[in-house]
C-alpha cells in the first residue's frame, strides 16, 4: 500500500470526513456497508436578472468498497437522518484509481427508513 492509498484510507475512516452506509446496487436488499464523502457545492446560475441557488449532492466512495457504482444505486445514510440518496451520474475516477465521485439526489421517498442493513 503506497503513501497515496494511506492518506485516502485516512480521510475515509475519519468520522469528521466520511460517513457510513448502506450502498444498494440497483435498490436491492440487502446492500453492503461502505463509507463515503459527502459533498453539497453550490452552484449560482443566472437566468436574465434572476439567480437561482441549485443545491448539487456530490459523493465519494472508495472503489474498493463499491467496485462498480451505477446510476440508480441507493444509498442510505446510517445517520441522525437515515436519508436516503439516489446515484443519478457519475463522474471521473481520481488519478490513483481509488475513489469515484458519484452524483446523487435525494430520495424524497426516503425507501428504506430503519438503519439496517
Amino acid at each position: 500500500m503506497g503513501a497515496f492509498d494511506l492518506v485516502v484510507n485516512g480521510i475515509f475512516d475519519d468520522p469528521n470526513f466520511a460517513s457510513d452506509v448502506i450502498w444498494r446496487w440497483q435498490g436491492e436488499i440487502p446492500g453492503v456497508p461502505a463509507r463515503v464523502i459527502r459533498k453539497v457545492p453550490e452552484a449560482i446560475v443566472g437566468l436574465g436578472d434572476n439567480r437561482y441557488d441549485l443545491p448539487a449532492l456530490l459523493i465519494d466512495v472508495r472503489l474498493s468498497e463499491v467496485a462498480d457504482p451505477q446510476p440508480g444505486d441507493l444509498i442510505q445514510f446510517v445517520d441522525e437522518d437515515n436519508r436516503v440518496a439516489e446515484i443519478t451520474n457519475l463522474g471521473k475516477i481520481d488519478s490513483q484509481g481509488l475513489v469515484r465521485t458519484c452524483e446523487a439526489r435525494y430520495d424524497e421517498d426516503d425507501r428504506f427508513p430503519s438503519s439496517g442493513g
